[in-house]
C-alpha cells in the first residue's frame, strides 16, 4: 500500500472516530457520569482528600477496585469407585486419579460415579 493510500485510510479512520465520539458525547448518560466524576472530584478537593482514601472509607481497597472480577473457585466434586470403594475429590478435572479412572474405566463410567 502506498503511502497516500496509508494516509487517506488514516482519515477516514479519524473521520469515523469523530463521529463515534460525537455521538457518545450526545448521550445524556455520558453526560451524567461526566457531571458525577467532576462532583466527586470537587468534594475530593474540597476536603483535600485523596480517591485511595475515598475508596477505604467505603470499604474498598485500591487492589480490589482495580483487579476488576476475580475467578470463581471451582466447586469440588466427589466420586466414588463402586469396585474398589476409594473416593476422591476433583476440581477442575486435572488431578492424577481422575485421569487414571477415566484412561482405565472411560470417561461415561466415572462421570456416573459422581457422589456430589
Amino acid at each position: 500500500m502506498s503511502i497516500i493510500n496509508k494516509y487517506r485510510e488514516k482519515e477516514r479512520l479519524m473521520r469515523q472516530l469523530q463521529e463515534e465520539l460525537q455521538a457518545m458525547e450526545e448521550k445524556q448518560e455520558l453526560k451524567q457520569e461526566l457531571a458525577f466524576k467532576t462532583a466527586v472530584e470537587e468534594v475530593l478537593k474540597q476536603f483535600d482528600k485523596s480517591e485511595s482514601e475515598l475508596l477505604a472509607l467505603f470499604g474498598a481497597s485500591e487492589d480490589t477496585a482495580e483487579s476488576g472480577k476475580s475467578r470463581r473457585k471451582r466447586t469440588p466434586s466427589v466420586y466414588k469407585n463402586p469396585q474398589t470403594g476409594e473416593e476422591i475429590t476433583v476440581r477442575g478435572g486435572r488431578q492424577k486419579d481422575y485421569q487414571e479412572w477415566i484412561q482405565k474405566y472411560g470417561k461415561e463410567t466415572v462421570q456416573s460415579w459422581k457422589v456430589s
